[in-house]
């Protein structure tokens, strides 16, 4: 099939065809597929008409593939009811609250995504090398609250080391984690606090992502900045 044009094989063909089956049966609305400009590689964007899957145009051809990839995945979690990280029924939220509600969305969505296409060993070397310069780039000059207790920065860097320690090449997350450990020391303690909870729920469906979900929210005290909503009950936690 192809993707913004360009052909990405036959490996998603299967795949892509089940879930615009379930988006056409379930959702009752259509699947596009749509190239964009912003800050992440790719999103899915529900209309009321249609659902969008949105690939950033810069991912390059031998990396179109994987991308794509985790977008139906992020797709079929919903359609499936997987739990979403939201915000919370509190007025005012601290500037770089919807970072951290991502942060802490990914560290658990993106491995059960992942999870499902291990079996089609798509190339995901790009977007591996595109976290750990990012991560890399962080480490450089991070601000001094970053290491502070109740700084939006920290949060972030504590999901950050989470899931770099869950996802991220041993090769090269040991140097990072060695860095990341010295410059912001308070963050990755409370990142590790965060990969022992996800690490004892675990990812293995909609109830086990939950768990993972309202317990590292828990134990990283963001109640304030992230609600987890259990998509099969409509309940706020």
């Amino acid at each position: 099939m192809k993707v913004l044009g360009k052909d990405i094989g036959t490996a998603l063909d299967k795949r892509y065809a089940e879930v615009e089956h379930r988006v056409l049966t379930e959702a009752l609305r259509g699947l596009v597929v749509e190239g964009f400009e912003g800050g992440s590689i790719s999103n899915v964007d529900w209309q009321d008409s249609q659902i969008r899957i949105l690939v950033h145009t810069g991912v390059p051809r031998h990396a179109l593939a994987h991308v794509f990839g985790v977008a139906l995945e992020h797709l079929r979690q919903r359609l499936d009811r997987f739990p979403d990280v939201v915000r919370p029924p509190v007025e005012d939220q601290p500037e770089g609250a919807e970072i951290v509600r991502q942060a802490l969305r990914e560290l658990v969505l993106a491995p059960e995504a992942e999870l499902h296409l291990a079996p089609l060993n798509l190339d995901d070397r790009w977007e591996v090398e595109q976290r750990h310069q990012g991560m890399k780039d962080l480490l450089r000059d991070p601000p001094e609250d970053w290491n502070e207790p109740g700084v939006i920065g920290n949060d972030f860097m504590a999901l950050q080391y989470a899931r770099f320690a869950i996802q991220h090449p041993k090769d090269m997350w040991d140097g990072l984690r060695r860095t990341m450990e010295q410059r912001l020391p308070l963050a990755c303690e409370r990142g590790t606090a965060a990969v022992k909870v996800v690490r004892t729920y675990g990812w293995g469906g909609p109830g086990a992502c939950l768990e993972s979900l309202v317990g590292v929210r828990n134990e990283l005290e963001l109640q304030d900045v992230a609600a987890i909503e259990d998509r099969r009950t409509r309940e706020l936690m």
